[in-house]
């Protein structure tokens, strides 16, 4: 009692990069800044640190089972370094969340991951694997199949140059027509031999029975002012 075994240990362990590895696996498909390796790390330092405070408290209780002259002068806190865990995994999600335009943020989900992977490596460092495996069941269930409500289709950049700046308008129509939602759009003009060539870059989920070569083409018959068109994914 009141101590953890080598093969305990190693098993809270591998339990934290197979779960930090599950998690990840959705962030590095998406190109995420923390990917696979990141939310391993996270999962598995969290764990170390939270078998540490495990260990310590254990250290203290034997120490007042043995001597019980001490239990009036020491004590011992299972929280503390679990506590420190989850104010200090904030910051390294700070460092996932940019902000690209005005009133326009990105990376919560990934800070949020981060976050949540973190208490997944606590609660595998406690021991409480049926906690651990369910919630991340869920977390991964949540990053998957609500992605499929919430952004329907593929994600793409989309990137047009134009002569006349007019046009934008019915390239937005075709928006609406093809059912291509945006969640970021930025602008900027250049001057090619003298004349203005307006470039437009946009953030579009593509319904997944629409090809962007189709789309392309459809874009491109809207008239000759459009001297470059190109998706990238």
């Amino acid at each position: 009692m009141y101590d953890l075994d080598n093969l305990e240990i190693a098993l809270r362990l591998l339990v934290a990069v197979a779960l930090g590895f599950a998690v990840g696996v959705e962030r590095e498909r998406k190109n995420q800044s923390a990917g696979i390796r990141t939310n391993i790390i996270v999962c598995v330092s969290a764990c170390i640190l939270t078998i540490i405070q495990v260990e310590l408290s254990y250290i203290i209780i034997r120490m007042v089972l043995d001597n019980p002259e001490l239990a009036g002068s020491i004590s011992t806190d299972f929280s503390r370094i679990v506590a420190q865990i989850v104010s200090g995994i904030g910051f390294l999600g700070a460092g996932a969340i940019i902000t690209t335009q005005v009133d326009k943020v990105s990376g919560l989900t990934t800070a949020a991951t981060i976050w949540a992977v973190s208490g997944l490596g606590i609660a595998v460092g406690f021991g409480y694997y049926f906690l651990a495996v369910t919630t991340t069941m869920i977390l991964v269930a949540v990053l998957y199949l609500l992605k499929l409500v919430t952004k329907p289709g593929d994600k793409y950049i989309l990137d047009i140059k134009m002569t006349n700046r007019e046009q934008i308008k019915e390239i937005r129509e075709l928006f609406t027509l093809y059912n291509l939602r945006t969640t970021d759009e930025d602008f900027e003009m250049t001057r090619v031999n003298d004349e203005p060539v307006y470039h437009f870059t946009f953030t579009v989920y593509i319904p997944k029975k629409i090809e962007p070569s189709d789309l392309i083409t459809e874009f491109l018959s809207i008239g000759e002012s459009i001297v470059g068109i190109s998706f990238k994914d």
